[in-house]
């Protein structure tokens, strides 16, 4: 399910609740979405970013699923293009960035407009 890089705009994580999951859990859930962006495929990663650093820690495989179906409803209602634009102009906490090296993507850190007609 991961076409591209993956990327994130979540940085924050609370370490306590990682290291519970990563004791806790066999199995770690992700969602994302796989997208072009500025014509590069990615593979954001939704949610799921405390289950993901807990995978890591635990040094196993998340188990990579879609995306929420709430926002599989939003994203039904919208074009290719709309979508594009929403990922890149609305970030969790901060810009995106490569998640398997914390590098910033900056191919996409410029704002992209959608003009309406």
């Amino acid at each position: 399910m991961i076409l591209g890089k993956l990327i994130s705009s979540q940085r924050y994580l609370d370490r306590k609740k990682v290291v519970d999951k990563a004791l806790r859990f066999k199995m770690f859930r992700v969602s994302v979405y796989p997208v072009v962006l500025r014509g590069v495929q990615y593979t954001v990663l939704m949610d799921g970013h405390h289950n993901f650093a807990a995978a890591k820690l635990a040094e196993v495989e998340p188990v990579y699923i879609g995306t929420p179906k709430k926002l599989v409803k939003i994203f039904s209602k919208m074009t290719d293009r709309e979508i594009e634009v929403m990922l890149i102009n609305h970030l969790t906490d901060c810009d995106y960035y490569f998640v398997d090296t914390g590098e910033v993507v900056e191919h996409l850190l410029m704002p992209e407009y959608h003009k309406c007609n």
